[in-house]
């Protein structure tokens, strides 16, 4: 059997020389050109150095959660025995909570997720179960591991002003 194929000159559309120069660098440049990532932004230097030490006092938390309205139970122990495991302040959780959900109040509560984890996209069996695995990530996670409290925050959630937010709120511990 023979197969015949028959050929057809195609005609290309020709662009101007100064265009075609311009599309040609950028595609060739393209790949070179570095690509930023919140890792690579360098950390402001905080103007109120925060002292972890104040930040555990269980009774200045609880009388905080209750002034801004947290949605009761507090979770408090658990806020508490998770930080401290982590080695991260617990009124880092406590602010990111208020900052992400104004205390618990407004969240998908299919989602157990006050925390506001994954963009509050992610699930937990519990609250509990939530406050549990963002402290631990916070703490030691591969993307949070040996990173200053504020370049967590940067990391939990690029927004400018979300780093802020959170400090401004865990400066209010601080003594």
């Amino acid at each position: 059997m023979i197969v015949r194929i028959r050929w057809t000159p195609v005609r290309v559309k020709t662009i101007p020389w100064s265009k075609s120069k311009l599309l040609a660098g950028v595609l060739l440049l393209a790949p070179a050109l570095p690509v930023s990532t919140i890792a690579d932004v360098p950390p402001r230097a905080l103007v109120r150095p925060i002292r972890i030490e104040f930040l555990n006092h269980e009774e200045t938390l609880t009388a905080f959660m209750r002034r801004k309205g947290f949605v009761e139970p507090y979770n408090l122990t658990d806020i508490l025995e998770s930080a401290s495991q982590a080695r991260i302040p617990p009124s880092m959780i406590v602010c990111i909570e208020f900052v992400e959900s104004s205390g618990g109040k407004h969240y998908d509560a299919d989602t157990n997720n006050p925390l506001g984890w994954k963009n509050g996209k992610a699930a937990f069996p519990s609250v509990r179960a939530a406050i549990r695995h963002v402290t631990q990530e916070l703490g030691s996670g591969r993307w949070y591991a040996g990173k200053t409290l504020e370049e967590k925050l940067r990391v939990y959630n690029p927004r400018p002003k979300y780093s802020e937010k959170v400090l401004d709120c865990m400066h209010q511990f601080a003594q």
